[in-house]
């Protein structure tokens, strides 16, 4: 990348930053942070956080799979909370909270991901467009690795170093190191991470 390059890409950052800010004044964004300039962000007068040097990205140039929509957070519900950790990457990922959605530090998130913490629509109804389903909060723990296009759904808990495959649907909670595969996602097994191997594929 040419320096001139470089320096666009600079001032597009700030000029994003200044625009979120504005337009979203309860937002709290933290040192480094890096924000594209296509990602989409509607707190509707909510609570977002978004940690030090976290990279919320939008741009699919050099990225390593198809980036089929931008990076989206969205609060639309009075009181609803989106906070995402330091250190964190987001990459093409739709974040809808009602309640609450928590991102750990150091996550790495692909793109096509959807992490939304109500289904919508009621269950049992006879009538599928009049009523609204009852949020429930989302925990994402530290260190976390979502594949793509996988799809975390309400409720769900995933612990901290643990591992989504990707295309999953994830449903229920999840401890410390797990490997989750599938649809309806299961825990496939308990990762052995150490200092020793955590740098190793």
């Amino acid at each position: 990348m040419s320096m001139v390059s470089k320096k666009i890409k600079q001032f597009l950052f700030h000029l994003k930053l200044f625009l979120v800010k504005k337009r979203n004044p309860n937002i709290e964004i933290g040192n480094g942070a890096k924000i594209d300039f296509a990602t989409k962000i509607f707190s509707c007068g909510n609570k977002i956080t978004i940690g030090e040097k976290v990279y919320l990205r939008s741009n699919p140039n050099f990225y390593q799979a198809g980036m089929p929509f931008p990076t989206t957070l969205l609060t639309d519900v009075k009181g609803a909370v989106i906070k995402i950790g330091n250190n964190s990457r987001i990459n093409g990922v739709y974040i809808h909270a009602q309640k609450e959605i928590s991102i750990g530090e150091n996550c790495v998130i692909a793109s096509g991901v959807n992490i939304i913490d109500t289904n919508g629509h009621i269950l049992n109804s006879l009538d599928r467009t009049v009523g609204r389903d009852t949020p429930s909060e989302i925990i994402i723990g530290d260190n976390v690795w979502i594949g793509l296009n996988a799809v975390i759904l309400k409720g769900v808990k995933i612990g901290n170093n643990s591992v989504v495959s990707a295309g999953s649907v994830v449903k229920g909670s999840f401890p410390d190191n797990s490997l989750i595969m599938g649809n309806p996602a299961q825990l496939i097994k308990i990762l052995d991470i150490t200092d020793e191997n955590s740098y190793t594929i």
